[in-house]
């Protein structure tokens, strides 16, 4: 099959999106698709430079125009990867599908958190009207995203995947509400980035520490625009000893990390999936989040971690994991021996099937004025 991915963000910057369609873009190649990834993310970013060789095709482009001057009818099926604004997927994505090629878009971010302009966006550029097959990658970015769209849309639940093995052993505990030396460690893995909430969670823990007798250590694995800021909060909070920041980290790395803590901490809310968690939860550690988040699809409350309302909330279930040695276990052990579900081999399935159904469809080819602009700045 052709496949063509489209997406605004790609490595080497690090991110959800941009993991994720690497990741399904390697595996699509390997099992012998032939499989292009068409973005404005540029080579180098973030201080890293991405070299584009191996069986994915990478074709990065300087401009949308230049973008819009792609065949898309020489793909059996082109998928577009959409954030909260994709002002580089969604245009393309509407043309490609006004031009006849089986378009899939995956909504990637939850819309509710800027209100009305992602769909009016998506309303100026073509997409909203245009026929493609939407997806989401969790059941609340989907009905977020349905509310927004005309009634005749269906969206149907596309979710990311990991593929981590578990940790041999969970760390072994001592009975509950004893204190002792050895630190219980939280970890989170994020972009320091604003809508990651890397401040909130500085001051949870901060909370968390100053509430209970044992002791408690942060790990917090990655990079970001708020570094600096975070770097000085907790200078401030004197937390350097409670709390580490170790800056980017390969990917390779961070399971390694994960299986040697004992909580992980997810405090943002506009989580329209939690790929992190999902690799958290996979490697065997209790996962700590907010209810209103795309964690909910893969996190039940009291089984594989806790699921809060509030940052308040938040505090109290990890004070309730820190004190109780025996529940964290019995979370820690459940995530490492029952496999999640959400692997690659059920993606892959689930994606083909996506794509079959994309193809089996017969596109309205419709004429409007903004396919009629996007044809126009295709053809300077």
């Amino acid at each position: 099959m052709r496949i063509l991915h489209v997406t605004d963000h790609y490595l080497p910057v690090l991110g959800g999106i941009e993991t994720h369609v690497a990741a399904l873009a390697r595996r699509q190649a390997g099992r012998g698709d032939a499989v292009t990834v068409l973005t404005s993310s540029p080579a180098t970013a973030d201080g890293q430079h991405h070299e584009d060789t191996g069986p994915v095709t990478i074709r990065r482009v300087r401009s949308l125009g230049e973008g819009l001057r792609v065949d898309f009818r020489a793909f059996d099926v082109v998928h577009a990867h959409s954030s909260v604004v994709a002002p580089f997927s969604a245009p393309l994505a509407a043309l490609a599908a006004r031009r006849g090629a089986p378009t899939v878009v995956t909504l990637h971010s939850l819309w509710d958190g800027l209100g009305p302009l992602p769909a009016a966006f998506a309303g100026v550029v073509g997409l909203r009207s245009a026929p493609v097959l939407w997806t989401a990658v969790s059941r609340v970015a989907a009905d977020q995203l349905a509310r927004r769209l005309p009634r005749h849309c269906h969206v149907q639940v596309l979710p990311n995947a990991v593929e981590v093995p578990p940790r041999a052993y969970s760390p072994a505990t001592g009975r509950s509400s004893t204190v002792t030396d050895t630190p219980v460690r939280l970890v989170s893995t994020m972009r320091i980035a604003r809508r990651k909430r890397p401040l909130q969670l500085l001051a949870m823990f901060d909370q968390l520490r100053r509430s209970v007798a044992t002791p408690v250590h942060l790990t917090v694995v990655g990079d970001g625009p708020l570094r600096p800021r975070l770097d000085r909060q907790i200078v401030r909070a004197g937390l350097q000893d409670a709390v580490t920041v170790t800056g980017r980290v390969h990917p390779d790395r961070v399971p390694r990390l994960l299986a040697g803590s004992d909580l992980y901490v997810a405090p943002a809310v506009l989580e329209s999936f939690g790929l992190a968690a999902l690799e958290a939860r996979c490697v065997g550690l209790p996962v700590v989040g907010h209810a209103a988040s795309g964690m909910s699809d893969f996190v039940r409350h009291g089984v594989e971690g806790m699921l809060c309302r509030t940052d308040a909330d938040m505090v109290d279930r990890l004070r309730e994991l820190v004190v109780d040695a025996d529940l964290r276990h019995l979370m820690s052990e459940h995530n490492r021996i029952v496999c999640s579900p959400m692997t690659w081999a059920s993606a892959m399935l689930q994606h083909d099937a996506t794509y079959a159904r994309a193809r089996s469809a017969t596109p309205a080819l419709t004429s409007s004025r903004s396919s009629r602009w996007l044809q126009a700045v295709g053809d300077r």
